[in-house]
């Protein structure tokens, strides 16, 4: 904390520059009359549940770790019905991010070109389909990787390691684990390297004495987590969704040879069709291998690139991948910006000390423009897209004329309904999870039991817009329930019919 006072003008300095790429790029953002995606509002969903008295896994049900919940939950104290409360969160979250990108990148250039980059990283990062609508788990443990990264690297090039910086990676990597513990590859090889070249070192009373250290911090932010599962008799609900859930429903049928293929495939693919992250991540990397200008042992570079794939074990080896798990890969492209940022400082002998604030505001103001003609959500902005022009918009303006209105997002994930209209589920699966129902039917067989006995006032259908008229409906629907509105909508890249369906009295 007294390091971040001393450093208030660069702590002030990233806040600033997070939030004007912020507002351009995330839904989340005022600019926005909505974010849509279907992951932010059940995180939101939870969130708001949790806020007031539900608990997790047991009355509401979704298979990410209880921390993104909560960061929503806090979100949702600022704005119930919209997502102003998620951008301020998204912005510290960022803020974080550029902080410790800055005090990585100056540990090899001066302060000048940590300053001049951060809008470059914010454009690349942002911009990505990978960012795709905004606040995912990947964006939100952005703070904690490049914190790891910068003591990380910071410790290979000083050949040393202090106890307090071992607890707080481990208190970092027990913060992961409760929001998504697939990403907790890196971890596991940050640890691993520490040790081994500890006991490289000979050094084996401290290699044995950091894992401890490393694990105590580990376990206390997954303890609180613990006591309110306990206290509420959800352990097993949580240990099921959470663990089990994504273990056992989530990952794909592929032959297990393939699945360990894909953590070298998938982010080839990505790096190779995203050039603008993918050449400073591939000349990062190339620098890391191939010189010394990162470490003076020319294998330590190996070490970073080993945790580079670890967390790429830990993302892609279950078989299946959306376009936001790619995001997590993107700090590691900073190594390619302070290659580029030494290169430029050596060649060309710049008065650092002439560099002025307009220097700056030129830097940022020339990032925004490209952030604004290159993010895939600028066309959803307000001033494209008014409120009143969305589906859940028009579906809230009608379920809010009902006195204590309850609902129920059938058979797709949580469109957002639930949010704008600021109701609360009243059941367990409140949306559809990304696997089959034949695997598991739990959530299909709570949902039709909910309309057969006509236990919520309104449903809201979705269909793909081909597909829409030719849709057979369950008969326990047609017969309890009526369509009262209809709005085609573009999500993502499909255009889907909603169908908001009132109970039929009769």
């Amino acid at each position: 904390m007294k390091k971040l006072l001393k450093n208030w003008k660069t702590v002030l300095y990233c806040l600033i520059v997070s939030f004007l790429f912020l507002m351009i790029c995330t839904k989340s953002s005022f600019l926005y009359p909505f974010n849509d995606w279907a992951d932010a509002n059940c995180f939101f969903t939870m969130g708001k549940g949790m806020m007031q008295g539900k608990i997790l896994y047991a009355d509401l049900f979704d298979q990410k770790g209880p921390l993104i919940y909560f960061y929503y939950g806090i979100a949702s104290l600022i704005s119930y019905k919209s997502f102003i409360g998620v951008f301020i969160v998204e912005v510290i979250s960022f803020t974080v991010f550029l902080y410790y990108a800055y005090k990585l990148m100056t540990l090899y250039v001066k302060k000048e070109i940590g300053y001049l980059s951060l809008p470059i990283i914010s454009f690349i990062v942002l911009t990505l389909p990978a960012f795709t609508h905004g606040g995912s788990a990947e964006e939100l443990t952005f703070p904690m990787l490049m914190y790891s990264m910068y003591s990380f690297t910071k410790f290979l090039k000083e050949n040393k390691i202090s106890y307090s910086t071992i607890f707080i990676n481990g208190f970092v990597a027990g913060l992961v684990s409760t929001m998504k513990f697939s990403l907790l590859g890196f971890w596991f090889a940050w640890m691993a390297i520490v040790f081994f070249y500890l006991v490289y070192k000979k050094n084996y009373k401290k290699a044995f004495i950091s894992c401890i250290v490393f694990l105590i911090g580990m376990i206390l932010p997954i303890i609180p987590w613990l006591i309110y599962f306990i206290q509420n008799n959800a352990l097993t609900d949580f240990i099921n969704a959470y663990i089990i859930f994504n273990i056992k429903f989530y990952p794909s049928n592929s032959p297990f040879i393939l699945k360990l293929m894909m953590f070298i495939s998938k982010p080839l693919k990505f790096i190779t069709q995203n050039l603008g992250f993918g050449l400073p991540f591939l000349l990062g990397f190339a620098s890391l291998l191939l010189t010394k200008t990162f470490f003076k042992n020319k294998y330590y570079g190996l070490l970073v690139v080993i945790t580079y794939f670890f967390l790429c074990i830990g993302v892609f080896t279950g078989g299946i991948s959306f376009r936001y798990y790619y995001l997590i890969l993107t700090p590691f492209m900073i190594y390619g910006i302070i290659e580029l940022g030494i290169l430029i400082q050596d060649k060309y002998h710049i008065d650092f000390k002439k560099i002025k604030m307009i220097s700056y505001i030129l830097m940022i103001g020339f990032f925004l423009v490209f952030s604004y003609t290159g993010s895939k959500n600028v066309p959803y902005m307000t001033i494209n897209r008014p409120k009143e022009k969305l589906a859940q918009y028009k579906f809230a303006k009608i379920i809010n004329k009902v006195e204590n209105p309850t609902i129920l997002n059938y058979g797709h994930l949580d469109g957002g309904f639930y949010t704008m209209a600021g109701v609360l589920p009243i059941n367990k699966y409140f949306q559809k999870q990304n696997v089959p129902d034949e695997i598991f039917p739990d959530i299909i067989n709570q949902q039709n039991e909910i309309i057969k006995n006509r236990e919520v006032d309104f449903i809201i259908t979705r269909e793909l817009i081909t597909k829409a008229v030719n849709k057979k409906y369950p008969a326990d629907l047609v017969i309890n329930y009526y369509p009262i509105s209809h709005k085609t909508q573009q999500y993502e890249e499909n255009k889907y019919v909603y169908t908001l369906w009132a109970k039929n009295e009769n």
